[in-house]
């Protein structure tokens, strides 16, 4: 029997922009995973470390984390480790991750395919490799796959090991380096180790085609990550035994606070909070406000959740609200800071000309918010036409998406509390 774990898309030095300078927290994580992850290997006894793909974020990282990584394997000389270029990380020459000094001095059982081949594993066994040397392709790198297990023995222990998406209908990209669902099958492989996607996918082809998804999760949408592939191997043409090993270090959580039901949601929201408390230090935690509010509302909910996500160790708010304001706060909007108050106004008349907000939920913030004159009624608008009405400001219509809107209220919200103080 052959046992491998099987793992891909570390992405080591992703950045996390979103998170600001808390995004190094999230970098220092990947690190603890991967550690992790080859003890299991250790502890499960296995014969191999698969890396399909993108073990760093792209070949412009620093010596210093490929120094990290690379003392990782090295603290495991037991255990054979076999890389693969990725499209994050494709071998390209000189320049590539792969030519820095640490893996030009790297340990013993430490190999990196920078150029498709076959190792001959022991006890009948063979790994075939094809990495990638560019970041976009729509060739169909298991094709190469095919050619070299045609050199082989026809009974022989065949492991596959590439980066691409599976080509399924309408889930890929032509020029993602698209894989056939039967690529396994094709090249008469055993077991087809592949990267790209970052959630866990398996039993494809048979069973013979698995994607383990990111070990360390890096958005809030990939709930089936964090993972590796334990995999068991008995000879050729017997199916592979798979199991997903947890390895991920922290938990992403989303939660949300809608003003249409204000006390439910608060409750809600705060019992949730205290369950997760206990791992706080080791959680990414969004919470997204929804709903319409007045400024007042608004400010204190949004303290509230600011204070209830300051112990978590990356606590992220996301505001989708909109102000309201009655007809008495507007008309003494208007007789205290006219120009806040046609801002507001603008701020209504922007968003019901967007697109994907020409809908009758789309109606104006604040009370008598309407359209000027000259300007249809929101339902009767094409996209045309609004291009049209806002080409003269040179309004980037991609950008103006809920967020955007949220942001912009955000902003005047601020502004009436500073004059009003």
């Amino acid at each position: 029997m052959y046992r491998l774990i099987h793992s891909a898309d570390w992405q080591m030095g992703a950045r996390f922009a979103q998170f600001g300078a808390r995004g190094g927290r999230l970098r220092e994580a990947r690190l603890v995973t991967l550690r992790r992850a080859l003890a299991l290997a250790r502890d499960h006894a296995a014969d191999a470390f698969l890396i399909a793909g993108d073990l760093f974020e792209d070949n412009q990282v620093d010596d210093s984390l490929v120094a990290a990584v690379v003392d990782c394997f090295r603290a495991h000389p037991e255990l054979r480790v076999f890389l693969l270029p990725g499209n994050h990380d494709p071998y390209t020459g000189p320049d590539c991750v792969w030519q820095r000094r640490a893996f030009l001095a790297a340990p013993a059982n430490v190999h990196v395919f920078r150029e498709a081949g076959v190792v001959e594993l022991g006890d009948g066994a063979f790994l075939l490799a094809s990495p990638l040397h560019q970041k976009l392709s729509t060739t169909d790198p298991s094709l190469k796959l095919a050619e070299l297990a045609a050199g082989l023995p026809a009974d022989a222990l065949k492991i596959g090991l590439t980066h691409g998406a599976l080509a399924i209908e309408a889930k890929h990209q032509p020029n993602d380096f698209p894989i056939a669902l039967d690529a396994a099958s094709r090249a008469g492989l055993d077991y087809l180790a592949i990267g790209h996607w970052h959630n866990w996918l398996a039993d494809m082809d048979g069973g013979r085609i698995v994607m383990p998804g990111t070990p360390e999760p890096d958005r809030f949408a990939n709930d089936a990550s964090g993972n590796v592939a334990l995999v068991e191997l008995d000879a050729h043409g017997r199916p592979p035994r798979v199991r997903a090993l947890p390895v991920s270090t922290l938990a992403w959580r989303s939660l949300a606070f809608d003003f249409l039901s204000a006390e439910a949601s608060r409750a809600g929201l705060a019992a949730t909070m205290a369950e997760l408390a206990p791992a706080a230090e080791r959680t990414v935690l969004r919470v997204t406000l929804a709903g319409t509010a007045s400024p007042a509302a608004l400010v204190e909910v949004r303290s509230w959740v600011e204070a209830a996500l300051a112990p978590f160790l990356v606590g992220q708010l996301v505001d989708r609200t909109r102000v309201a304001l009655g007809p008495i706060e507007l008309a003494d909007l208007r007789s205290r800071h006219p120009i806040l108050a046609q801002v507001l106004a603008d701020i209504d008349r922007l968003e019901i000309l967007a697109p994907g907000q020409l809908s009758a939920q789309a109606a104006p913030a604040s009370a008598d918010a309407t359209l000027p004159e000259n300007v249809p009624a929101p339902s009767s608008l094409t996209l045309a036409e609004v291009q049209a009405l806002l080409a003269p400001s040179k309004i980037d219509l991609t950008r103006l998406d809920p967020e955007f809107f949220g942001q912009l209220r955000r902003l005047l919200l601020q502004t009436l509390q500073e004059v009003a103080s």
